[in-house]
């Protein structure tokens, strides 16, 4: 296996992408030695144009462990970022979850910490205050003309709680100026539906001393935003906030999004959240419908295979709602169009059972 080089955190192997599935790909998956570091991301670009049919799925894991499976891939192709809660192992696969053709290429990883023990890197990272920059974490995102990209940005963080995060963001690329930013940190929701100047503007954040492995700032819409400048301000190693510590977390956030019809991706997107290992109470969210012409959607929200709630129907000018949880365990909640629709979706928390 070739080694990848280093880029910050992001580590590329540019030499491992190939054409795998179906009957025309000479390999079946694809297989790349990873370094003894918990990974927080996997970032690649795979496209469905070879061969006659056009129904390629990918399944991501490490080891034994699957991190993501049933990745639709398009025909014309597209770049996915999957999240990796800071899984250790010897090798990344990637292989057809359908007897298609699909080529994969341009595969990065994102390592966190390689040792966070008592007594390593105790004297290397920001305990003295200040600004840290991430130049790594600058690029433009999202829409038609920045689609090779991905429509994320995601920065490796530091073993310590973050008090602010800003960046200057700007939406001058392409020819629509509706560009729309969210900001987490793992699933704890920053900021939502942050609104880009096309002249640009520096976006600064409090932050309540949130601990997390990664700091993602995503397009909320379609439309292209260029990301420069990235910086993060920590607290104090020993300050704890209501964030990503260690011990019982009662609850899982995420900024949201919009999905459904033709604005934002159609009936095959979804809002995918990591669970913890814990019976889900409740699943609460505010949704709307005044995205586009139509006023018909309905979302499904399911506990992996296990259905919550079916035909959900969203009025025009948005409510929230709470869902039981019915004691449901597994990997993902996922909240999808059942209509062609546009829904767009903010503030999900999902409550764990104690």
């Amino acid at each position: 296996m070739a080694q990848g080089q280093r880029n910050g955190d992001w580590v590329p192997y540019p030499s491992e992408g190939k054409c795998i599935g179906g009957t025309r790909c000479p390999a079946r998956q694809i297989r790349i030695r990873l370094e003894d570091r918990p990974v927080l991301a996997v970032r690649f670009r795979a496209s469905d144009d070879i061969g006659e049919t056009a129904g390629g799925e990918l399944r991501v894991s490490i080891d034994r462990n699957v991190v993501r499976s049933g990745i639709d891939v398009p025909r014309r192709g597209e770049v996915f970022t999957i999240d990796v809660d800071e899984l250790r192992g010897s090798y990344l696969t990637i292989q057809p979850d359908e007897n298609d053709e699909v080529q994969v290429e341009d595969i990065s990883v994102l390592y966190g910490r390689g040792d966070s023990r008592p007594g390593r890197d105790r004297d290397r990272g920001p305990s003295r205050g200040g600004w840290r920059s991430y130049p790594q974490g600058a690029g433009c995102i999202g829409g038609e003309e920045c689609r090779k990209n991905g429509n994320r940005i995601t920065v490796a963080l530091e073993d310590a709680p973050v008090i602010g995060v800003r960046f200057f963001a700007r939406d001058d690329i392409g020819t629509r100026a509706d560009g729309k930013l969210n900001v987490r940190i793992d699933n704890t929701s920053i900021a939502s539906y942050v609104d880009v100047q096309r002249s640009g503007k520096r976006h600064e954040f409090d932050v309540d001393s949130v601990r997390g492995s990664k700091l993602v700032i995503s397009t909320a819409n379609d439309d292209e935003v260029d990301i420069s400048e990235v910086q993060v301000m920590y607290g104090r190693r020993d300050s704890y906030g209501g964030g990503s510590g260690g011990g019982y977390v009662p609850e899982t956030r995420h900024e949201g999004g919009c999905i459904g019809g033709e604005e934002c991706g159609g009936k095959r997107a979804r809002i995918r959240i990591p669970l913890r290992d814990r019976p889900v109470a409740s699943v609460r969210f505010h949704a709307r419908d005044d995205v586009g012409t139509r006023a018909g959607g309905e979302l499904r929200i399911r506990v992996d295979d296990k259905i919550l709630r079916d035909d959900l129907d969203i009025p025009r000018a948005g409510q929230t709602f709470t869902i039981e949880g019915a004691h449901a365990v597994g990997e993902y909640l996922i909240i999808e169009a059942v209509t062609d629709d546009e829904v767009v979706l903010k503030d999900i928390r999902i409550k764990y059972e104690p």
